[in-house]
């Protein structure tokens, strides 16, 4: 299963940036914590997270990713998030109607995405949770709406959803002070941190932003000593352009090269680095 949230966080600087952070494990029959759970789309304003089952969803984020790249006024933007969701919506439910042989039944979210970007038409941020219903033989979504006045949106799917936002909103509570920004991904490290190594979470998180310039930034994270990228550790002789991530403190930096630049900024015999503000 996954733990993943997506939130709207406000910078130092006082700009707005919308992230997605996800753990990294699937199971079934197996474990493996190095699994790509955020997806980048062909359009650079949005992007896809998904809960549960793997088989199921996989080929139906794919499928989404292949029908914005075959549609020029879809890829370049011209079409509206709010109007991609419609379609998304209408894609998943086509395509689960296609399932054959299936050993049982699909059940409420047993698959779930988070579809999160900029819409210039609205002039906003946008969350949407992305659900099966059963009942309906159709997925079915819902937007994300206040959640505090310090972390104004945000979204939580997974089996340890609901955890993460109990301990989200516990934080915001017992704290004080600024807006939020990057204190939902400390909480998700926290939690990932202590998860059990036979749970249904783990890993490393994995995080995106997306800016009003209708960009995606992937971030390395840093986690355990080794950088990783969408869960996996990167070789010694990686060099990787994407900015690094220290989930549990919230600093960004800017990736060393490779070789023994890869230990932690305070590791001795590191190379040094520049925060990113």
């Amino acid at each position: 299963m996954t733990v993943a949230v997506a939130w709207v966080g406000k910078r130092r600087s006082g700009r707005d940036h919308l992230y997605i952070a996800a753990d990294s494990r699937v199971t079934g029959g197996h474990t493996m914590d190095a699994c790509p759970k955020i997806f980048t789309l062909p359009r650079s304003d949005c992007a896809l997270c998904f809960s549960g089952s793997t088989a199921a969803a996989y080929p139906l984020m794919l499928q989404i990713a292949n029908a914005i790249a075959a549609h020029g006024p879809s890829r370049d933007r011209t079409m509206d998030l709010t109007k991609l969701k419609a379609h998304v919506l209408r894609l998943c439910s086509d395509l689960l109607g296609r399932y054959r042989g299936a050993p049982a039944p699909l059940d409420d979210r047993d698959v779930q995405f988070l579809l999160a970007g900029y819409s210039w038409l609205a002039g906003d941020f946008k969350i949407w949770t992305i659900e099966y219903r059963a009942a309906r033989h159709a997925f079915v979504a819902h937007q994300a709406r206040s959640f505090d006045e310090r972390l104004r949106k945000a979204e939580f799917i997974g089996d340890a959803g609901p955890a993460l936002q109990a301990a989200v909103a516990r934080e915001l509570r017992d704290s004080s002070g600024a807006d939020w920004d990057l204190e939902p991904v400390r909480v998700l490290a926290g939690m990932l941190s202590a998860a059990p190594a036979q749970g249904t979470i783990g890993g490393p998180p994995q995080v995106i932003r997306i800016d009003k310039s209708m960009n995606t930034r992937t971030f390395c994270v840093r986690w355990k000593g080794e950088l990783t990228l969408y869960g996996r550790p990167l070789f010694p002789y990686e060099s990787v352009d994407y900015r690094v991530l220290d989930p549990l403190t919230g600093a960004i930096y800017m990736a060393p090269p490779f070789g023994r630049g890869r230990r932690a900024p305070d590791e001795p015999g590191a190379l040094p680095s520049t925060p990113v503000v």
